[in-house]
């Protein structure tokens, strides 16, 4: 499958004006993982994307690149006590998976991933618009098992949460964090997820946000810049729809 892909990079891009042409943008910029082949991360994202989308062709190679290079800043970060890394939304642990693939934790850095691993919950807390977008019917094909079968290479170092965030941050306590990444699509969930990981985050530590630049996440993002209103860091939004934040 990565052969074929690579080929047909090379037609896409004498055929077009852009080096990369999907996922909601175009560049004709320097594109790392088309120009300098980093094994290692094509073999990661291919088995990801497969356990993502089965049945679609997606391609979303800046967007997990970003994530990969990102979470690869802080192996072993801070040097003198390395912090753990968190997830919220794993949904069918390709996100995580990249990850795990990819960075060489130190030995006491854990992941913990938080996800209902069911899908949305239906209640209270979706606000009008992601009710009649009918978010509840989202990411129920996925479980637990299903995950730790995924991520057995990786069991000594995950912390699976599984369960409304409401419930289960809690009962848990995560110590420091370096690097955390926000994927849960609703809005009320992803600010619980940020009242609870900011204060955590080590200074020099980032926070990613999936679908920040996302339209059809508007009122998430929102929320999420009147949060930082309130705080010294702000939201730096990039052209794949992700955004970053780097705590002071």
């Amino acid at each position: 499958m990565l052969v074929a892909r690579n080929a047909a990079d090379a037609i896409a891009r004498r055929r077009s004006p852009y080096r990369y042409e999907a996922d909601g943008f175009a560049t004709k910029h320097y594109s790392p993982f088309l120009d300098d082949r980093d094994l290692e991360f094509d073999a990661a994202y291919e088995r990801a994307i497969r356990r993502w989308f089965p049945d679609k062709s997606v391609d979303i190679r800046w967007r997990a690149w970003l994530l990969t290079r990102f979470a690869r800043q802080f192996e072993g970060f801070p040097s003198e006590a390395p912090a753990n890394f968190a997830e919220f939304g794993t949904y069918r642990a390709g996100c995580a998976e990249l990850v795990l693939s990819t960075v060489h934790f130190a030995d006491e850095q854990r992941f913990f991933l938080f996800d209902t691993f069911t899908g949305i919950p239906q209640d209270e807390q979706l606000i009008s618009t992601e009710r009649s977008k009918q978010f509840v019917t989202r990411y129920r094909d996925t479980s637990v098992e299903y995950v730790e079968r995924v991520l057995e290479p990786w069991r000594h170092r995950v912390e699976i949460c599984a369960g409304d965030v409401f419930q289960t941050l809690e009962d848990t306590e995560t110590g420091p964090l370096a690097w955390v990444h926000l994927d849960l699509n609703a809005t009320a969930p992803t600010l619980r997820a940020l009242d609870y990981t900011y204060p955590r985050v080590v200074p020099g530590g980032l926070l990613l946000f999936d679908d920040y630049g996302d339209h059809t996440f508007a009122p998430q993002r929102r929320q999420v810049d009147k949060f930082f209103a309130e705080v010294p860091e702000k939201a730096i939004a990039l052209p794949t729809g992700q955004a970053i934040v780097i705590k002071r």
